[in-house]
């Protein structure tokens, strides 16, 4: 059997511009936030972002302004945080990400 194993830097480099990442977790729960805060090193744009209920690690990506679109049925940060601050400035305050909700 292939050894499908790599480190946290192999797994960015296959982040490419415009492409679509399904984000894992639950808000703040079992979220890849290591691999988005290492994907923040990256020089890559464009991205869309998808996920049930994404929390943190899609936040991060929004924050950085790496990703332009988030597809979601819930964004936030559990009920003590609220909604997500990055996906909130990048939709409402400078218009550059593009949010699609859906149940």
């Amino acid at each position: 059997m292939k050894n499908k194993m790599m480190s946290l830097l192999q797994a960015t480099d296959l982040i490419k511009d415009n492409m679509l990442l399904a984000i894992g977790g639950n808000a703040m729960h079992r979220t890849p936030s290591l691999f988005t805060l290492a994907l923040t090193r990256k020089p890559v744009k464009n991205l869309k972002l998808c996920g049930a209920a994404p929390g943190l690690a899609t936040d991060i990506l929004l924050a950085s302004q790496q990703a332009d679109t988030s597809y979601f049925g819930f964004s936030g940060l559990e009920n003590e945080a609220g909604l997500s601050p990055g996906m909130r400035k990048g939709m409402e305050g400078e218009g550059k990400i593009r949010a699609i909700e859906g149940s």
